[in-house]
């Protein structure tokens, strides 16, 4: 998040040596089997995947907000209903000298689902061909849990905070910063200053008895 509150939240996606072999066997590609076109069409910019000399591959994906609300709206379209990011909410709060910043929520790798059986679509579609959805889900589960990690980066004006997911447990988020607004200050302090000036030439001494000269009656 910057200063006035705007900035982005981006997300990337590492797949391990032998998550990139599962998804290409039979001889397809990470471009042709993980379909991303609705992120495209819901705002997100989505960057090609990264191929490392290990055989593990990376993708970047990212989307803008104008101010807190929407970021917050950003990270629950991002998590959905059983994703482990659980009510995070963004804020900015200006106050009289300093604004504050925060994102607080929960990542929960504790309940993880693969949401796959609140998918109409792949239900129906795995009933077709006589595949049982729960079974599968089951099974995707038990990988899930063994090798999804989770690491959340919280870059406020002022500081970072990097909060690390531990594996069948539940970790606050709680990223806090606040900023003071030099340039606030120093105005209110050329302001008051100005003011005891004026308040000490209207009270000076000298003043006070040329006033008194002036007003005396002439002999």
């Amino acid at each position: 998040m910057h200063d006035d509150g705007s900035g982005v939240v981006t997300v990337t996606a590492v797949l391990d040596p032998a998550a990139v072999k599962a998804a290409e066997v039979g001889g397809g590609t990470l471009e042709e089997r993980v379909r991303l076109g609705d992120l495209g069409k819901a705002g997100w910019t989505v960057q090609p995947w990264a191929r490392a000399a290990d055989g593990s591959a990376q993708i970047t994906f990212s989307k803008p907000f104008a101010n807190p609300e929407q970021a917050t709206a950003i990270l629950k379209e991002l998590d959905g209903t059983v994703g482990p990011l659980r009510d995070v909410t963004v804020s900015r709060d200006p106050g009289t000298f300093s604004t504050s910043y925060s994102t607080k929520g929960t990542l929960d790798l504790e309940h993880l689902q693969t949401g796959m059986t609140s998918d109409k679509d792949i239900v129906g579609s795995l009933l077709a061909q006589g595949i049982d959805a729960g079974a599968v889900d089951q099974s995707l589960l038990t990988d899930l849990r063994d090798s999804f990690g989770l690491t959340v980066e919280v870059e406020l004006p002022g500081g970072t905070t990097v909060v690390k997911g531990t594996r069948g447990k539940v970790t606050p988020v709680d990223a806090s910063t606040s900023v003071l607004d030099t340039t606030r200050v120093v105005l209110v302090a050329i302001a008051v200053v100005l003011v005891v000036l004026a308040v000490a030439v209207l009270l000076w001494p000298g003043r006070r008895r040329r006033r008194a000269t002036r007003g005396a009656p002439r002999g």
